[in-house]
């Protein structure tokens, strides 16, 4: 398979030097990538996190690099329709700056305050545009009520699996995640190594493509 993954967390300046972000690692999307390069998978992976043991002679390796939610969705639908799945597994900036200012801002004795405007929804414009036989993943890192949300966004978002997961995995080596799909109950995966959830959701998506000989990747 083609496989593009997307990893890490955007940066949306305010000015040169100040900008929005999260804490994310980027660990779950280069797990992931090394889990589809082990099982001889072809992958994109557009990042904006740095990580030299990924960053080998591998034919099978393409590394995009990336800043803002903006540039990362301008790379997703370069690459979208050449893909046969894409994984989002970055945490891209709900809001950006209405304005990135030139110079740096001043510090003054006042309170600041700055506008902000909703990013491009990158999961949904694949959901929207995928064709019939491709497949595309999402994330949804949720503090409550995380099974319902997490469906929500699968349902909404016309995707073919949800990766479900809280706060407690951002940075973090181990995560607890819960998987669905359109046509499957709840499958929980509880504090394992990032590598190995990676290998897991390979693993199902392996079975979609290979396994079902009418391609029907709605019900993985």
């Amino acid at each position: 398979m083609r496989i593009l993954i997307t990893a890490g967390g955007t940066r949306e300046y305010i000015d040169p030097v100040r900008f929005i972000s999260n804490a994310s690692s980027g660990r779950m999307g280069y797990a992931l990538a090394r889990a589809a390069l082990k099982s001889g998978h072809k992958v994109v992976i557009i990042t904006t996190i740095e990580n030299s043991k990924l960053e080998t002679q591998n034919s099978k390796l393409k590394i995009i690099k990336v800043v803002t939610a903006a540039e990362m969705f301008k790379a997703v639908k370069k690459h979208f329709r050449q893909c046969d799945c894409l994984i989002m597994s970055a945490a891209v900036a709900d809001y950006t700056p209405v304005r990135r200012v030139k110079t740096k801002i001043r510090k003054q004795d006042k309170t600041l305050s700055i506008k902000l405007k909703p990013t491009a929804d990158i999961l949904k414009w694949a959901g929207k545009h995928k064709k019939k036989d491709q497949i595309v993943v999402g994330f949804a890192l949720e503090d409550k009520a995380i099974r319902n949300r997490a469906a929500k966004k699968l349902k909404e978002k016309n995707l073919d699996m949800i990766v479900a997961n809280t706060p407690a995995a951002i940075g973090a080596d181990k995560s607890t995640v819960q998987i669905k799909t359109p046509c499957s109950g709840w499958m929980k995966i509880k504090n394992v190594a990032k590598a190995a959830i990676a290998e897991r959701i390979i693993a199902v998506i392996e079975k979609a493509i290979y396994g079902n000989h009418q391609r029907n990747v709605r019900c993985i």
